[in-house]
């Protein structure tokens, strides 16, 4: 019976520095994991937006008001860029249905409603066919282009050429970023305008 209450003890004192070591080593790294994230956060944002320079995230509240139409409910969180004080854009992770799930999507849309950059996130795309919307001889067509109106693929009378046999994939893309086009028009980014 000793026994069994001295191991007991040993093995709680144990458990306790092992919690104790898990928890301070946590404390220090999760500072430094945070500091990393914000880090890549913002360097994804710089390279869909490059006008910008300073990002802004945008409260709950500013997405509610906008979420509130169906439109935007694949918008997961949106960022306003700017330089030297002015508005240039909007930047925006988009969720889009694909032919094989869920696309999602970083998109830069510049203040004149124009696509400054692309970048897909995840996606479960058939390989060798949908999954070619990560190449970027497909995103870099998006670049310059929006600022007229709403994106199309080529066979829906467009000027983005769709994907050999991944159709399905190539409008969810454009789908995404006509989304942000779209968001950036109803925060009042489009002609230079901010709140």
């Amino acid at each position: 019976m000793r026994d069994t209450v001295k191991l007991g003890l040993i093995l709680m004192l144990i458990c306790a520095v092992s919690a104790g070591s898990l928890s301070y080593v946590y404390g220090v790294t999760s500072k430094i994991i945070d500091e990393r994230k914000a880090l890549e956060v913002a360097r994804a944002l710089a390279v869909v937006l490059p006008s910008a320079q300073d990002f802004e995230k945008l409260t709950e509240e500013e997405l509610a008001d906008v979420k509130a139409d169906a439109r935007f409910s694949g918008i997961e969180e949106a960022y306003r860029g700017s330089a030297d004080g002015e508005v240039r854009g909007v930047v925006a992770k988009v969720l889009t249905s694909g032919y094989g799930g869920k696309i999602a999507l970083l998109v830069g849309v510049s203040s004149d409603l124009s696509v400054e950059g692309l970048e897909v996130l995840s996606h479960s795309e058939t390989p060798g066919l949908g999954g070619e919307i990560t190449k970027s001889a497909f995103r870099s067509q998006f670049a310059g282009k929006g600022s007229s109106g709403p994106l199309a693929v080529n066979k829906d009378g467009g000027e983005i050429v769709a994907i050999s046999s991944a159709t399905i994939s190539s409008r969810a893309v454009v789908a995404g970023v006509n989304t942000v086009r779209d968001l950036t028009a109803a925060l009042g980014v489009a002609g230079g305008a901010g709140r």
